[in-house]
């Protein structure tokens, strides 16, 4: 499946006119993948899990004098949405590349052993904007929660996060495990109908994380030790929980819009029944 060039869509962009040049913003390779070939796996799911579960992403710019990629290691957050966001100090190389030039790529990969080519790796290519007002204010609280050692330089005074557009996408699962069938949208989570759970995700989160009846079994579920974790994110498809070194997610079975249904599915997985 090709992949069409979502900027190219766009013609108020800046940069429309010269999208509208470019099919693909990733471009196919020569020879299709035939995915009947290869082992059989869920790419959209893995996708998303990797997405989801990454602490961390390689991010390449584009220097504003020479042209060439710039690249460098940062933390990885992510929106209820299923946006990518990180920081970066308004100093840093990085920075002044993406506000001279927003295309970026960032490319994710969980390295279990000693050869990364045998672990599952997702590039992301689209463009990073620059985060203002309450939507900057939600992703730093974010951030922290995710990183709690992030408040020491989250509070310096050129201190930035970008939100990731994914334009493209391409995964690869591990050995005889890819696909080009994957599309920015396979990423994303409908918040439609979930004002009110989201309104107060923050509170939920606050509530949750200080009340080990409440963390203790959604630690365990998320395969940590009880207590150890903290949720981050809520959102309808389910919850994000950080640890001590490692992330994780829990994918709810059902899609849940509001606060009694979050409430609901944490008494029914162990939690107290009157939360």
């Amino acid at each position: 499946m090709n992949l069409p060039c979502i900027a190219s869509q766009s013609a108020s962009h800046p940069d429309a006119e010269e999208a509208i040049l470019v099919d693909h913003v990733i471009t196919p390779r020569a020879q299709p993948i035939d995915e009947t070939v290869g082992a059989p796996f869920d790419a959209r799911q893995a996708a998303r899990d990797l997405l989801r579960t990454s602490r961390m992403a390689a991010l390449a710019t584009l220097d504003t004098t020479s042209g060439y990629p710039y690249g460098t290691m940062t933390n990885l957050s992510v929106e209820p949405q299923g946006m990518p966001v990180f920081y970066a100090a308004g100093l840093s190389l990085h920075a002044r590349n993406i506000l001279a030039e927003p295309r970026i790529s960032l490319t994710l990969a969980q390295v279990s052993g000693l050869d990364v080519l045998n672990e599952r790796r997702l590039t992301l290519v689209g463009r990073a904007l620059p985060m203002e007002g309450a939507d900057l204010a939600a992703a730093r609280a974010r951030y922290r929660r995710r990183f709690p050692k992030a408040a020491t330089y989250t509070a310096l005074k050129d201190a930035r996060f970008f939100r990731v557009e994914v334009e493209g996408l391409h995964l690869n699962g591990g050995p005889a495990r890819n696909t080009d069938a994957l599309r920015p949208d396979d990423l994303r989570i409908d918040l439609t109908g979930a004002e009110d759970l989201m309104r107060h995700e923050e509170e939920e989160i606050a509530r949750i994380n200080a009340d080990k009846r409440l963390i203790g079994p959604l630690s365990e579920r998320a395969g940590g030790v009880r207590g150890r974790w903290k949720v981050t994110t809520i959102d309808p498809e389910g919850l994000d929980l950080a640890g001590e070194a490692a992330v994780a997610r829990i994918w709810l079975p059902q899609r849940i819009t509001s606060r009694a249904g979050l409430h609901a599915w944490i008494a029914s997985v162990g939690g107290p029944t009157r939360v």
